[in-house]
């Protein structure tokens, strides 16, 4: 049998340092030699191996615990409806800590060792962008579990990524389109952690925020430091000069910190109104008695306001593995792990390049209603929510979203052509 070995593999063992060759002959024989040791999936008659990435340690572990409950829960039904021909799926994960490197030497692990040939990363968009780029060159498919950057399908993209959750752009286009419906907000202001997702969340929103209200005046923004703990001088800052609306982009410990020293400072006592992105990527109850009365929010399960069986059965199934309600995580876990899952039934194959392109085109319900993957970047489109933040015993621990507006991302994503358009730009 032919063994067909791409140049990048060389690379990789020289990079490792594993290559203690001299020769091209010796490098190729071990090469080979590996490539034989480990029988390949698509000869194994064993589970099909799904790989998970995340960080499971830490200020985000109970956002990577949720995203693993929801990939697990897709698993396990695809499992009880026969799998791949009889073969289980089987979800295999990793931590990360909080370093892109050691999520790119567990991807390796997973792709090379571990013969696995489909890897998901949770939370953090550099370390999706790296695994793309690693999947790219093993031939291996990597599919972004919650990353928000562009990049991953965008500038970065190829055949062998896809992504189960909205970027920036969709992201920044559904509360430029809230604030349509806003048109007493004529002044904003914006805080962004300064890395990455900050960066493209706030350049994103406000090229949408040109074309769905060009009249408002962007007055200032602020830049804390991811994992800041002082928020004091962005606080004050925002004061210098009132605002209509001050827009949010920190989630977890830093939207903690900042809601902590707003209220100190009195930053929205003056009636300004807080936007703030991901309010459910932990439990809204952190921060129930901190949230200004005027807060409106973007969130991804308001599994209370959505009146649909299968989301209640869904929010019963987190609740009684995790034994809390569902967050905003788990709903997007789980598309990932029926993207997967759903693929790899579709193509009756476990090579990856055979899958990734049987996944554009496929559909199924998901907890926010019917998902679709597109197949010019495979990314997943589904609903997504903004409301107005209520203080009811009715809601779980007492708080949630009323007022629930949908956004389909299917009508705000970036188009194929600027999809095409975007990775042309950048090779």
């Amino acid at each position: 049998m032919a063994v067909n070995i791409p140049a990048s593999f060389f690379s990789y063992l020289q990079e490792t340092g594993i290559m203690a060759f001299r020769s091209r002959i010796a490098a190729l024989s071990f090469a080979a030699a590996l490539a034989f040791a480990a029988p390949a999936s698509a000869q194994s008659d064993g589970p099909v191996r799904l790989g998970l990435i995340d960080m499971y340690g830490g200020g985000f572990a109970f956002i990577a615990d949720t995203i693993r409950t929801g990939f697990q829960i897709a698993v396990d039904e695809a499992n009880a409806a026969g799998g791949l021909n009889g073969r289980q799926f089987e979800l295999v994960t990793a931590d990360m800590g909080t370093q892109v490197d050691k999520a790119v030497t567990e991807a390796r692990r997973m792709m090379l060792e571990q013969d696995i040939g489909f890897v998901t990363i949770g939370i953090h968009s550099g370390a999706a962008v790296a695994v793309g780029t690693l999947g790219k060159d093993l031939e291996a498919l990597v599919i972004g579990g919650f990353a928000t950057t562009r990049r991953l399908t965008g500038e970065a993209g190829h055949k062998f990524v896809g992504r189960a959750n909205l970027s920036t752009i969709e992201i920044g286009r559904v509360i430029a389109e809230h604030l349509k419906t806003r048109p007493e907000i004529k002044t904003i202001a914006t805080i962004a952690p300064d890395y990455e997702y900050g960066q493209q969340f706030v350049g994103d929103f406000l090229e949408a925020l040109k074309e769905a209200r060009p009249d408002i005046e962007v007055v200032r923004q602020e830049w804390p430091r991811f994992g800041a703990n002082d928020f004091a001088p962005h606080v004050t800052a925002l004061q210098a000069r009132p605002v209509d609306m001050i827009v949010n982009a920190g989630f977890g410990a830093d939207f903690i910190n900042f809601l902590n020293a707003a209220r100190d400072f009195g930053l929205f006592d003056d009636g300004t109104v807080l936007m703030t992105h991901a309010l459910d990527l932990t439990k809204p109850s952190v921060v129930k008695d901190t949230l200004p009365e005027n807060t409106v929010a973007t969130v991804w399960y308001p599994f209370y306001a959505i009146d649909d069986e299968f989301s209640r059965a869904f929010a019963a199934d987190v609740e009684k593995r995790m034994g809390t309600y569902a967050t905003g995580s788990a709903p997007v876990g789980y598309v990932a792990g029926r993207m997967l899952t759903e693929a790899i039934v579709k193509a009756g194959s476990t090579d990856p390049a055979t899958v990734a392109a049987a996944m554009g085109g496929i559909e199924f319900d998901g907890p926010t209603g019917r998902v679709k993957v597109r197949g010019c970047d495979n990314m997943a489109l589904y609903n997504f929510y903004v409301g107005k933040v209520s203080w009811d015993d009715s809601l779980p621990d007492g708080i949630g979203l009323t007022d629930v507006q949908s956004y389909h991302t299917e009508d705000l994503a970036r188009s194929c052509e600027d999809i095409a358009a975007a990775r042309a730009a950048a090779n």
